[in-house]
């Protein structure tokens, strides 16, 4: 069988790395961006600060993690260089 996929060593791992930091940042960029924009419409109302910055979140995280994904993808659908183990 030559045309078999192996594992990448460590991929389940990274993957989760990778979810954690995306989820992490696209958290940070969501209520940064949210910041931006209501500073720069001059709102003060903490109550309409806050609900933007919640969603301004929720909408990120979607996008974070959607990115994270197709890069993973992308990684992981590269072939791995054939080791002197594995062939017969």
């Amino acid at each position: 069988m030559t045309g078999r996929r192996r594992k990448r060593p460590g991929s389940r791992m990274l993957l989760a790395v990778a979810l954690v930091a995306g989820t992490l940042a696209s958290m940070y960029a969501g209520a940064r961006l949210a910041g931006f924009l209501l500073d720069f419409f001059r709102v003060e109302s903490m109550p309409v600060r806050l609900v933007a910055k919640v969603l301004a979140v929720a909408l990120a995280l979607p996008a974070g993690y959607y990115l994270v994904e197709r890069l993973f993808l992308r990684w992981s659908a590269r072939k791995l260089p054939e080791s002197p183990d594995t062939e017969k």
